[in-house]
């Protein structure tokens, strides 16, 4: 097998997998090992390799070689052509499985909790699908389902103006104050924007949806929250919130210990919209119904 660069440079399979292993190991002797083939035969496989493309991929001196600035863009290009083929593979897994089948589900952080309820529901019912689970923000999500990445996606304040998306809102929630069970204001029924002016606020990093609503709720009322930790996913927040560390805002999705932990209406209210995405030029397998049933009647 071979890809053709142009008409007079072939690319072998083998001259590529030398270099991919050469650049995830950074030896020659591991890369050798990795294809089971001696060292000189990995080198071997470099230098033509470097020959048919026509610049250096490797800087060498005395038992040393590195990579050189046009051998990461390259490696770039190669690592996106093992993903094709990885790709390629799970299609014709999936397609090996007849009826039984693979469906491939993105989904926030927030929802982890959520979307273990719904697979343990969905598998058993459907013992022999093959489900591929893979977690993310909003705009990783969306870009996977349009390049047929993922069978579809779990996910918050959609793009719905995408034309190349079709979306089936499942819910609505509001923002909720998470505290620990010490804070004084723990027994409140709702707590608004001058309530927390003086809370120590741990939040979500810069560019999430969530940040962003409840961020323009204070700025409306001009008060500047103490923040005084970042986290990545909400579930990281709620657990460092359950330790006393500070206060945050967050859905109710994660709440799962009401003994450390309380929810408690925030003022203004704040929500976002929760929907399953899917490709809208290629349409809804069976699968992908049947698992969008069981996330309408259980969210």
């Amino acid at each position: 097998m071979r890809w053709g660069i142009s008409s007079n440079k072939l690319i072998k399979v083998r001259q590529i997998e030398a270099f991919k292993y050469f650049m995830i190991t950074g030896s020659v002797t591991s890369a050798a090992e990795l294809l089971h083939i001696t060292q000189p035969a990995a080198s071997r496989l470099l230098v033509d390799l470097e020959a048919q493309l026509g610049f250096s991929l490797f800087n060498r001196s005395r038992n040393k070689m590195s990579a050189t600035p046009e051998a990461h863009l390259f490696f770039n290009e190669v690592q996106n052509v093992f993903i094709g083929l990885d790709s390629l593979m799970k299609a014709a897994d999936s397609i090996a499985r007849s009826n039984t089948g693979r469906l491939r589900i993105g989904f926030l952080h927030v929802v982890e909790n959520f979307i273990t309820d719904v697979v343990i529901e969905f598998l058993a019912a459907h013992p022999n699908v093959c489900l591929e689970l893979e977690p993310g923000n909003r705009v990783d999500l969306e870009e996977m389902v349009k390049s047929s990445k993922l069978d579809l996606a779990i996910t918050a304040e959609p793009t719905f103006d995408d034309p190349s998306l079709s979306i089936n809102t499942i819910g609505i929630h509001r923002a909720y104050v998470a505290m620990h069970k010490t804070n004084p204001l723990a027994n409140r029924q709702s707590l608004n924007t001058t309530d927390l002016a003086n809370e120590k606020f741990i939040v979500l990093g810069y560019g999430s949806p969530f940040r962003s609503k409840i961020e323009l709720a204070f700025e409306k009322e001009q008060i500047s929250r103490n923040i005084i930790l970042e986290a990545r996913s909400q579930g990281h927040i709620y657990n460092l919130v359950r330790q006393g560390i500070g206060t945050a805002i967050l859905d109710e999705l994660v709440h799962i210990d009401p003994s450390q932990v309380v929810l408690i209406p925030f003022e203004p209210k704040v929500t976002w919209t929760y929907a399953i995405i899917t490709l809208k030029a290629k349409p809804n397998s069976a699968l992908i119904d049947t698992f969008t049933q069981i996330v309408e009647e259980k969210f």
